[in-house]
């Protein structure tokens, strides 16, 4: 939040207003304040390393390593940051095995 004028390549520059809601929202929902054992898992993975996504610490990795690649550029799911592509609960925190969409349906679709 403190650089938004180079996030990930792009300006994702808020009003101030916008700026404090939605910092006030990542620090409440943090890994940190978390109870869930992926939040853990992936601070652990964070530790000691200059990683700023999900997607390149090692839990991550090994959550998904029986992925193809051909998947997440798929048109429905975009990239690795696309959690909510196959993960429909994300926005709640959650990312159980069995609310993981089958990703027999992206292939279908590449």
């Amino acid at each position: 939040m403190a650089d938004l004028e180079n996030h990930f390549g792009d300006d994702a520059s808020v009003e101030e207003e916008t700026h404090n809601i939605i910092l006030k929202f990542l620090e409440k929902n943090s890994a940190e304040t978390s109870t869930k054992e992926a939040s853990f898992m992936i601070l652990d993975s964070l530790k000691n390393k200059d990683i700023i996504a999900i997607s390149e610490t090692t839990y991550w990795k090994e959550k998904h390593i029986n992925i193809d690649d051909k998947i997440f550029s798929n048109s429905l799911v975009k990239s690795k940051a696309n959690c909510k592509a196959c993960h429909s609960d994300i926005e709640k925190g959650l990312i159980e095995d069995e609310n993981i969409k089958d990703i027999d349906s992206f292939a279908s679709s590449m």
